[in-house]
């Protein structure tokens, strides 16, 4: 019964994880729900699997592609890469091309929770559907917070990415406009062209979304 409640929270830490990246609520289809058994039968740990879907995402979100995902089958192969890096790291052998990490982190995983929940704390109005965003990510920030810290620093490399994406849709449409607007023409005022233009103004309106929210950087560093 114990077990059988476990793989049932399982299942439900991943679809509500899955819906929170997406933004918008979010049902399971059958199909997915036979990976996630795999996942579960095989043993991948759930931060493997939430550390692919935030790695799909982030992904293509610096692509600049819109289209959803629609089902857990285009995360297989980035769940398949974080379960056998955690692996290894708690095998005491590095990943691939990285070597151990010995220094201590001076901006704590609590230090990140902290400050995006008293960010959050400080919203209210149109803001409340941004501070549920906010939140969302400083739950996954705790709940990964004994990670290796080679693996956390993906993690949270991946979990900025879905803080900004999931940010930027939750925003009231005059607060979005304005941004957008402004960064825009900061890129344009840069002198880039062509794809790198497109670059800089993501970049220009990331680097503006963070200081209108006050929203931390996700890294330990």
């Amino acid at each position: 019964m114990v077990e059988a409640d476990e793989e049932l929270a399982f299942y439900r830490a991943v679809e509500d994880f899955f819906a929170a990246v997406r933004g918008v609520p979010h049902l399971l289809s059958p199909k997915d729900f036979q990976l996630l058994r795999a996942w579960w039968q095989g043993g991948v740990p759930l931060a493997a699997v939430t550390g692919g879907i935030s790695e799909v995402f982030a992904r293509r979100r610096d692509r600049g592609d819109d289209d959803p995902v629609v089902s857990l089958a285009y995360c297989r192969h980035a769940v398949a890469r974080h379960a056998k890096r955690l692996a290894e790291m708690r095998a005491g052998q590095p990943p691939e091309g990285r070597g151990v990490v010995t220094e201590v982190p001076r901006h704590t995983p609590a230090a990140l929770v902290a400050e995006l929940r008293s960010t959050a704390a400080g919203m209210s109005g149109e803001m409340l559907r941004v501070a549920a965003v906010i939140l969302k990510v400083a739950d996954q920030v705790e709940a990964d917070a004994g990670l290796p810290n080679a693996i956390l620093e993906e993690r949270l490399c991946a979990l900025e990415s879905v803080l900004l994406a999931g940010c930027w849709r939750a925003l009231p449409e005059a607060v979005r406009d304005h941004i957008d607007h402004a960064s825009k023409e900061a890129a344009a005022a840069s002198g880039a062209s062509g794809d790198a233009l497109e670059r800089t103004r993501r970049a220009m309106r990331d680097r503006e979304l963070r200081r209108s929210l006050g929203l931390p950087r996700l890294e330990l560093g």
